[in-house]
C-alpha cells in the first residue's frame, strides 16, 4: 500500500513540475493542457493494463507449483522454510524457443486490452488533431512525464531494498 501512495505522490509532483515549466515558458494554453492530460492519462492506462496483465500471468504460473498461499511479492526478502524444489525445463543448445513458447510470449506481451489502450492513445491524438487542439510538445510531455514517474519509482524500489 505504501508503494502505491508513493507512486501517486510521484505522479502528482511530476504533473505539477511539468505545469510549472509550461507556465514559466508561457506555453500554458488550452491545447497544451488538453494534449498533456490526454497523453498522460492514456499512457497511464497502458502501464496500468500492462501491470494487470503481467500480474494475472504471474499468478497463473504460480498455481502450477501449488504454493500453500499465493505469494504477495515477486521479490521475496526472506528465505521461507520448506521451500519446494523447482525442476527447470531443458532448452535446446542454441537457446531458440520453439513455436509454442514464442506464441506464449507473444500472447503475454500483446493482449486485447493493451491494443485497446494503444488505440485510445492514437484515437486521442487524432481527435485532438481534428479539433485543432493538438500540441505536439504537450502530447510528448504527457507521455514523458509518466515515464519519468515510473523511472523514479523504479529507482526508489531498487535502492530501498
Amino acid at each position: 500500500m505504501r508503494g502505491k501512495k508513493i507512486f501517486l505522490l510521484l505522479i502528482c509532483l511530476c504533473h505539477l513540475c511539468f505545469y510549472l515549466v509550461f507556465l514559466s515558458f508561457k506555453l500554458l494554453d488550452l491545447s497544451m493542457i488538453l494534449s498533456f492530460e490526454f497523453a498522460f492519462l492514456s499512457a497511464l492506462l497502458i502501464i496500468f493494463i500492462s501491470y494487470l496483465n503481467y500480474k494475472k500471468n504471474i499468478l497463473a504460473k504460480t498455481k502450477e507449483y501449488h504454493f500453500e498461499k499465493k505469494p504477495l511479492m515477486i521479490f521475496l526478502k526472506k528465505m521461507k522454510k520448506n521451500q519446494k524444489i523447482l525442476n527447470f525445463k531443458e532448452m535446446n543448445d542454441d537457446l531458440k524457443p520453439n513455436f509454442k513458447e514464442k506464441l506464449q510470449n507473444f500472447a503475454l506481451f500483446f493482449s486485447l486490452m493493451k491494443f485497446l489502450a494503444y488505440g485510445i492513445l492514437v484515437a486521442g491524438f487524432l481527435f485532438l488533431k481534428n479539433q485543432n487542439h493538438l500540441s505536439i510538445l504537450g502530447y510528448l510531455s504527457g507521455i514523458s512525464a509518466l515515464l519519468i514517474c515510473v523511472l523514479f519509482f523504479t529507482l526508489r524500489v531498487k535502492y530501498e531494498s
